[in-house]
Protein backbone atom coordinates (compact mmCIF):
# COMPACT_ATOMS: atom_id res chain seq x y z
CA UNK A 1 0.00 0.00 0.00
CA UNK A 2 1.30 3.47 -0.94
CA UNK A 3 -0.05 6.84 0.24
CA UNK A 4 0.14 10.01 -1.78
CA UNK A 5 -0.60 13.48 -0.42
CA UNK A 6 -1.08 16.19 -3.04
CA UNK A 7 -0.88 19.77 -1.72
CA UNK A 8 -1.58 22.96 -3.63
CA UNK A 9 0.65 25.83 -2.55
CA UNK A 10 -0.83 28.39 -0.15
CA UNK A 11 -2.21 31.70 -1.43
CA UNK A 12 0.46 33.82 -3.10
CA UNK A 13 0.92 37.53 -3.48
CA UNK A 14 0.55 39.55 -6.66
CA UNK A 15 1.86 42.72 -4.95
CA UNK A 16 5.29 42.63 -6.60
CA UNK A 17 4.91 42.85 -10.39
CA UNK A 18 8.70 43.04 -10.79
CA UNK A 19 9.05 39.46 -9.53
CA UNK A 20 8.91 36.49 -11.85
CA UNK A 21 6.04 34.06 -11.30
CA UNK A 22 8.42 31.57 -9.69
CA UNK A 23 9.50 34.17 -7.13
CA UNK A 24 6.06 35.28 -5.94
CA UNK A 25 5.86 34.97 -2.13
CA UNK A 26 2.95 33.90 0.01
CA UNK A 27 0.51 36.66 0.87
CA UNK A 28 -0.93 37.31 4.34
CA UNK A 29 -3.61 34.63 3.95
CA UNK A 30 -1.07 32.12 2.63
CA UNK A 31 1.26 32.77 5.56
CA UNK A 32 -1.67 32.14 7.90
CA UNK A 33 -3.16 29.12 6.09
CA UNK A 34 0.01 27.13 5.43
CA UNK A 35 0.94 26.49 9.08
CA UNK A 36 -2.71 26.03 10.11
CA UNK A 37 -3.37 23.49 7.39
CA UNK A 38 -0.03 21.79 8.01
CA UNK A 39 -0.81 21.37 11.73
CA UNK A 40 -4.29 20.06 10.90
CA UNK A 41 -2.88 17.44 8.50
CA UNK A 42 0.08 16.54 10.75
CA UNK A 43 -2.43 15.74 13.49
CA UNK A 44 -4.25 13.29 11.16
CA UNK A 45 -1.46 11.36 9.43
CA UNK A 46 1.98 9.91 10.00
CA UNK A 47 4.84 11.90 8.59
CA UNK A 48 5.26 11.17 4.86
CA UNK A 49 8.51 9.48 3.87
CA UNK A 50 9.43 12.15 1.34
CA UNK A 51 8.42 15.73 0.49
CA UNK A 52 8.73 16.88 -3.14
CA UNK A 53 7.82 20.36 -4.33
CA UNK A 54 7.92 22.70 -7.28
CA UNK A 55 10.83 25.12 -7.29
CA UNK A 56 8.45 28.11 -7.07
CA UNK A 57 8.90 30.13 -3.87
CA UNK A 58 5.21 29.80 -2.89
CA UNK A 59 5.39 26.00 -3.14
CA UNK A 60 8.65 25.85 -1.18
CA UNK A 61 7.26 28.05 1.60
CA UNK A 62 4.16 25.86 1.79
CA UNK A 63 6.30 22.71 1.93
CA UNK A 64 8.44 24.28 4.66
CA UNK A 65 5.32 24.93 6.76
CA UNK A 66 4.33 21.27 6.43
CA UNK A 67 7.89 20.17 7.14
CA UNK A 68 7.89 22.17 10.39
CA UNK A 69 4.51 20.70 11.39
CA UNK A 70 6.10 17.24 11.09
CA UNK A 71 9.25 18.42 12.94
CA UNK A 72 11.46 18.02 9.88
CA UNK A 73 14.15 20.35 8.60
CA UNK A 74 13.79 22.06 5.23
CA UNK A 75 16.66 19.95 3.87
CA UNK A 76 14.19 17.06 3.78
CA UNK A 77 12.28 18.77 0.93
CA UNK A 78 13.26 17.79 -2.59
CA UNK A 79 12.67 20.44 -5.22
CA UNK A 80 11.56 19.24 -8.64
CA UNK A 81 11.18 21.94 -11.27
CA UNK A 82 9.00 19.60 -13.35
CA UNK A 83 6.16 20.22 -10.87
CA UNK A 84 6.06 23.93 -11.73
CA UNK A 85 2.72 24.37 -13.52
CA UNK A 86 2.88 20.70 -14.47
CA UNK A 87 0.18 18.92 -16.42
CA UNK A 88 -1.44 15.84 -14.90
CA UNK A 89 0.80 13.65 -17.08
CA UNK A 90 3.91 15.27 -15.59
CA UNK A 91 2.54 14.80 -12.06
CA UNK A 92 2.10 11.13 -12.91
CA UNK A 93 5.64 10.93 -14.28
CA UNK A 94 7.07 12.42 -11.08
CA UNK A 95 5.16 9.89 -8.96
CA UNK A 96 6.21 7.02 -11.23
CA UNK A 97 9.84 7.92 -10.56
CA UNK A 98 9.58 8.00 -6.77
CA UNK A 99 11.89 5.56 -5.05
CA UNK A 100 9.97 2.47 -3.93
CA UNK A 101 11.63 2.60 -0.52
CA UNK A 102 9.09 5.39 0.19
CA UNK A 103 5.62 4.19 1.12
CA UNK A 104 4.22 7.70 1.37
CA UNK A 105 4.98 10.95 -0.40
CA UNK A 106 3.74 14.52 -0.10
CA UNK A 107 3.95 16.58 -3.29
CA UNK A 108 3.45 20.35 -3.53
CA UNK A 109 2.56 22.21 -6.70
CA UNK A 110 0.13 24.16 -8.80
CA UNK A 111 -3.22 24.03 -10.54
CA UNK A 112 -4.76 23.08 -12.89
CA UNK A 113 -2.54 20.01 -13.34
CA UNK A 114 -2.65 19.15 -9.64
CA UNK A 115 -6.46 18.93 -9.53
CA UNK A 116 -6.57 17.09 -12.85
CA UNK A 117 -4.03 14.55 -11.59
CA UNK A 118 -6.02 13.86 -8.39
CA UNK A 119 -9.22 13.43 -10.43
CA UNK A 120 -7.59 11.11 -12.96
CA UNK A 121 -5.85 9.01 -10.32
CA UNK A 122 -8.94 8.61 -8.13
CA UNK A 123 -11.87 8.95 -10.51
CA UNK A 124 -13.03 11.90 -8.40
CA UNK A 125 -14.71 15.00 -9.72
CA UNK A 126 -13.12 17.78 -7.68
CA UNK A 127 -13.73 21.03 -9.53
CA UNK A 128 -10.73 22.89 -8.13
CA UNK A 129 -8.39 22.14 -5.25
CA UNK A 130 -8.08 25.56 -3.60
CA UNK A 131 -4.85 27.06 -2.32
CA UNK A 132 -3.37 25.00 0.51
CA UNK A 133 -5.84 22.19 -0.22
CA UNK A 134 -4.66 18.65 0.47
CA UNK A 135 -5.86 15.44 -1.19
CA UNK A 136 -4.83 12.10 0.33
CA UNK A 137 -4.83 9.10 -1.98
CA UNK A 138 -4.50 5.44 -1.01
CA UNK A 139 -2.94 3.24 -3.67
CA UNK A 140 -3.23 -0.53 -3.47
CA UNK A 141 0.22 -1.08 -5.01
CA UNK A 142 3.62 -2.22 -3.87
CA UNK A 143 5.55 0.05 -6.26
CA UNK A 144 4.91 3.54 -7.58
CA UNK A 145 5.21 2.27 -11.17
CA UNK A 146 1.93 0.38 -10.73
CA UNK A 147 -0.17 3.55 -10.61
CA UNK A 148 -0.56 3.43 -14.38
CA UNK A 149 -2.88 0.43 -14.05
CA UNK A 150 -5.06 1.30 -11.05
CA UNK A 151 -7.33 3.91 -9.59
CA UNK A 152 -6.45 5.18 -6.16
CA UNK A 153 -8.97 5.86 -3.43
CA UNK A 154 -9.45 9.44 -2.28
CA UNK A 155 -8.97 9.01 1.47
CA UNK A 156 -9.62 12.66 2.32
CA UNK A 157 -9.67 16.11 0.81
CA UNK A 158 -9.28 19.15 3.07
CA UNK A 159 -8.75 22.86 2.48
CA UNK A 160 -8.36 25.84 4.82
CA UNK A 161 -11.94 27.17 4.66
CA UNK A 162 -13.26 23.67 5.39
CA UNK A 163 -11.37 23.03 8.63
Amino acid sequence: MKKLYIVRHAKSSWDYPELSDEERPLNKRGKRDAPLMAAFIADKIECPDVFVCSHAKRAIKTAEAFSRAFDLSTIDIWQNSELYHASSSVWKKVVLHLNNKYNSAMLFGHNPGLTNFVNQLTGSNIFNIPTCGVAAIELDVSSWEEITNIHGVLDFYHYPKGI
